[in-house]
């Protein structure tokens, strides 16, 4: 399979799932649907904007709706989470393709070129999770969430040796010692949000360094698995549980989809 037609099958799975019973026809904005596309906003909209370049959906605006964006004085309240979606296939249509998409992922021929795909897909999807993680996690602290979006090289670069739920771990450290620093020094929320950025670097290199055993955190229930991740681990890859605990490879891709080849 073409390792772009691999990610938009993956992407318009998700979507679709997302979508749920809704006639197929629609995709409700992303401020309101009950299930998570992905691990983060950001993917979540580069999966929408993917399939709008692609023509599968298009953005739906009525009349009242442009009205209300032009009019609107706090234009925050009016961003891309509050956009619905149309899709440009009739129901029936839309129900084959995406019985056509779940067929083709389901049956990966597991070459160089596709491997190489889906671990640039797995890192993304685990740098996603790893960001929800931090600001959720910074949040319950009563911290910016936003600083874990500021820490997102050190967090890839730690996924370069760790699992999601190792990462998980080196976060948690990172917002204790946050805290702890703005108890001793009282040092102000900008000072603190650097703080965070450059302790989650300074654990990781000292983790690999001096060979950590890191403990592997499980997920929060707060943060349940989103679809493209669910899509992503227990059908595609068949990584199951590994796509959480075991850092991104080559290797544990292989072995997944041979194994599950071997079962079946």
């Amino acid at each position: 399979m073409n390792p772009s037609d691999l990610t938009a099958n993956l992407y318009l799975s998700a979507a679709l799932r997302v979508a749920g019973d809704v006639a197929m026809t629609r995709l409700m904005p992303l401020g309101m649907t009950r299930k998570s596309l992905s691990p983060h906003e950001n993917f979540s909209q580069r999966i929408l904007l993917a399939l709008q370049a692609l023509g599968v959906i298009e953005p739906e605006l009525g009349q009242a709706e442009a009205e209300d964006w032009l009019l609107a004085k706090d234009w925050q309240r009016y961003g891309f989470d509050s956009v619905a979606w149309r899709i440009r296939w009739s129901p029936r249509d839309c129900r084959q393709r995406h019985d056509d998409a779940r067929r083709l992922l389901s049956d990966i021929e597991p070459s160089e070129e596709t491997l190489e795909a889906l671990l640039a897909i797995w890192r993304d999807l685990a740098l996603g999770e790893a960001i929800q993680y931090a600001g959720w996690s910074l949040d319950r602290f009563g911290y910016n969430p936003q600083w874990g979006m500021a820490a997102a090289v050190e967090l890839s670069q730690a996924l370069e040796w760790f699992s999601v739920g190792q990462v998980m771990y080196l976060v948690l450290q990172a917002a204790r010692i946050v805290a702890k620093t703005h108890q001793q020094s009282g040092a102000g929320s900008q000072r603190l949000g650097e703080v965070f950025v450059s302790t989650v670097g300074s654990l990781n290199r000292r983790a690999v360094a001096e060979k950590w055993d890191v403990k592997d955190l499980a997920r929060p229930s707060e943060l349940p698995l989103s679809e493209i991740s669910s899509i992503f681990a227990y059908e595609v890859t068949r990584l199951d549980e590994d796509y959480f605990s075991r850092c991104p490879n080559a290797d544990a891709l292989l072995n997944g989809l041979l194994r599950f080849r071997t079962l079946h």
